[in-house]
């Protein structure tokens, strides 16, 4: 293994971040002007709530509990062997509370948290979606049989589906 080599995957890693923190930021200017009359952008607690969440949006993927381990895992030099990331993961979902994946009782506590999760949420499927080449929607629809959301978050998801799907530019 080359140091050089070691750089080269850092550094595509990196760009990778980079690209997605960009398209969250585009995602949550194109959601929030869709959604402009729902309760999370007219409220400037909740609003600003989830742009301070946007603008930190996958801090924790820098950390030394996830850096190394998700370079490691998605960019991986030829020679390297395959790395558990089960650590590494279960540290980002607790540290990024737009996962899903990761909501109980204990982390979730009041209808507000509930909202900034939703939205914040689906800025994230969005902005994969820019990379990957589907909506917010399709990612949901393809995966929510793994995807265990209560009901009211069901719906919820499902108005702001509709109002970035009717109100297309």
């Amino acid at each position: 293994m080359r140091t050089k080599d070691i750089i080269i995957k850092t550094r595509e890693y990196l760009d990778y971040i980079e690209e997605h923190v960009d398209n969250v930021h585009k995602a949550w200017v194109q959601l929030s002007e869709k959604c402009k009359d729902m309760h999370f952008v007219s409220d400037d607690y909740v609003y600003y709530t989830i742009a301070y969440e946007i603008e930190k949006h996958d801090m924790s993927k820098l950390s030394e509990f996830e850096f190394v381990q998700y370079r490691k895992s998605f960019y991986k030099l030829d020679n390297e062997e395959e790395y558990d990331m089960s650590e590494a993961w279960e540290h980002h979902k607790k540290n990024n509370p737009h996962h899903w994946d990761n909501w109980n009782s204990d982390s979730i506590n009041t209808p507000y948290e509930l909202e900034v999760n939703c939205v914040h949420m689906i800025v994230d499927w969005m902005a994969m979606g820019y990379k990957f080449g589907d909506t917010a929607q399709e990612y949901y629809e393809n995966n929510k049989d793994k995807i265990d959301l209560p009901d009211c978050v069901v719906e919820f998801i499902y108005v702001i589906f509709e109002r970035l799907k009717n109100n297309k530019e």
